[in-house]
């Protein structure tokens, strides 16, 4: 009677009998309904007045204990709070490495003042959710109260350098405001405003976007941004140990930083992210292997490319025939027979009917959201991409993808003048931003600043990347990258990449009906910005009829 009191008096939430059996009490119950969505149903979420760290402990005594995780959460938590929960998840990240339990619970974290070379080192980690500032909505050439631009500055160049460096990016910057803000009027002057009030938000969205388009080409590496990350303890960890084993001091403070704050939130799950034997030992192991690597390509292969000149290669596909698809869509698609029993079957039939199980497959699609099924994933192309900066900032945001590598950016690739530039008046302008840029990016790299050369292109200097995508993701990525409203220059690409996927599998390109091959509109955005403004307009009324009953 004693220890029962005792055990009530430690843990309010529930009661234990002999043998082991738990009863909630009135107290846990009460607990639970704050907690949890549903307290006796199959299947509940956590609210907000849980504890993550709490949930995420009890998720991960889940594999131990055969109980209901909110008797688990009630039993082993709801008494001790975060302290104890820090002490389970530290013995199980930290003592046994249980690398899945990192993956219960997320972190918010923001990054402010980064540069956009840094952003996309930040965002390689594919598994991982990432928001950033647009340099298609907004103008880049407002001063901060000191008077400076928006645009980061390495903290190692010497003194001369650096000062030849704030120079260059200063006049970069002045001349990206004259051209951004004068072809802004451009297009609207050749656009004249609508009559209609409703359409005057969108038009003047719009127009701005086409602005902003035309001039983003002119904004060095080095402009400042903000990102937003939400991701798995694990992820952030992976995340922090590329940035500390990145050659730019930049990418190095960034992940410090991040490391410092996350553990303010989520610390017993970061333990080991800079422990001798486990972190610092992959940082090391990182940086040891790519400084190698850089050493062998000096050693064995030439130093300068002649083969830039093509915009888009495909490299390779994993399938000869896209009909070589069927035995993995009809393996899932009601058939008891092994895939060696159905590709035995399947030798054996004409084309026709090959071709009838894959149209079968791709279905009647209404719109671009109607994807195929995975069986399409089996099908692998490699793809290899030399463009602008601009655009490869925003076709790196698809996750889907297979190893994205970029080489470093670089002045020595060239660029291309956008027409609306030139019909403006301001190509004497865009040339010369380019001019500036390559003088101090050859500056730098003489001095022995090859990486922080980087900061001195510009979002119009063509680059050289790679990566490959299943067939599925193709449909994704290049139906939605040729819509109308977007921008030029990745639709180019796109356009490009499904005229060179048609050609080897007809049928699948085919089969891409959402891709749009036509020319770019005279305000890509008009319509998107249209369809914000009149969802706005609805959920406007709709807000009204609520508030009036």
């Amino acid at each position: 009677m004693e220890n029962e009191m005792a055990e009530k008096k430690e843990n309010p939430y529930v009661r234990k009998t002999d043998d082991g059996r738990i009863t909630v009490t009135a107290a846990g119950e009460a607990l639970l309904s704050k907690i949890v969505t549903d307290t006796k149903g199959p299947v509940y979420a956590f609210t907000n007045e849980s504890s993550p760290l709490l949930a995420a402990a009890a998720m991960a005594r889940l594999s131990r204990r055969g109980s209901d995780l909110r008797e688990i959460y009630l039993d082993e938590f709801a008494a001790t709070g975060d302290e104890g929960a820090e002490g389970l998840i530290d013995r199980v990240v930290t003592g046994y490495g249980d690398d899945s339990v990192q993956q219960l619970i997320t972190v918010a974290a923001v990054v402010e003042d980064a540069s956009n070379l840094l952003t996309k080192k930040i965002e390689k980690r594919r598994l991982a959710a990432y928001l950033e500032q647009s340099t298609r909505y907004i103008y880049y050439d407002q001063k901060n109260t000191a008077g400076e631009y928006k645009y980061f500055t390495p903290r190692n160049l010497p003194e001369q350098i650096r000062a030849t460096y704030r120079d260059s990016l200063d006049r970069i910057f002045t001349l990206y405001s004259e051209i951004v803000r004068g072809t802004t009027e451009y297009v609207q002057k050749k656009n004249p405003a609508p009559t209609e009030k409703s359409e005057l938000v969108a038009w003047r969205g719009a127009t701005r976007a086409q602005a902003c388009d035309a001039a983003r080409p002119t904004l060095p590496a080095a402009t400042k941004s903000t990102v937003g990350i939400v991701c798995s303890s694990q992820s952030l960890e992976t995340m922090v140990r590329y940035l500390l084993a990145d050659p730019l001091e930049e990418s190095n403070e960034t992940g410090r930083l991040l490391l410092r704050e996350t553990r303010k939130v989520i610390g017993a799950f970061l333990k080991r992210a800079d422990l001798p034997e486990r972190g610092l030992a992959w940082i090391l192991y990182l940086r040891e292997t790519k400084t190698k690597l850089q050493e062998l390509v000096k050693k064995f292969l030439p130093t300068e490319s002649g083969d830039h000149a093509k915009m888009v290669r495909l490299i390779n596909c994993s399938m000869k025939d896209e009909l070589d698809l069927v035995p993995g869509i009809l393996f899932e698609s009601g058939s008891e027979l092994s895939e060696e029993e159905i590709r035995k079957e399947v030798s054996a039939w004409p084309p026709e009917q090959k071709e009838e199980v894959l149209a079968a497959y791709i279905g009647d699609r209404l719109n671009r959201r109607h994807k195929p099924g995975r069986a399409l994933e089996e099908l692998h192309y490699k793809w290899e991409i030399v463009a602008d900066y601009g655009t490869f900032r925003d076709l790196q945001r698809h996750r889907i993808v297979d190893d994205w590598e970029w080489q470093n950016l670089t002045a020595k690739y060239g660029y291309d003048v956008p027409e609306l530039i030139t019909e403006a008046g301001f190509e004497p302008q865009f040339r010369e931003c380019f001019a500036i840029s390559e003088q101090l990016w050859k500056t730098m790299a003489d001095a022995g600043f090859a990486e922080e050369a980087q900061y001195a292109t510009l979002f119009g200097h063509k680059l050289r990347y790679h990566f490959i995508i299943n067939a599925r993701e193709a449909f994704h990525l290049l139906e939605l990258r040729t819509s109308p409203q977007g921008h030029p220059g990745y639709r180019k690409i796109c356009q490009e990449m499904h005229r060179q996927l048609s050609a080897v599998h007809p049928r699948l390109g085919a089969a891409m009906k959402f891709v749009n091959q036509g020319g770019d509109p005279p305000l890509t955005r008009l319509e998107a910005e249209r369809a914000t403004q009149l969802k706005l307009k609805l959920l406007d009324e709709k807000e009204e009829i609520a508030a009036h009953g």
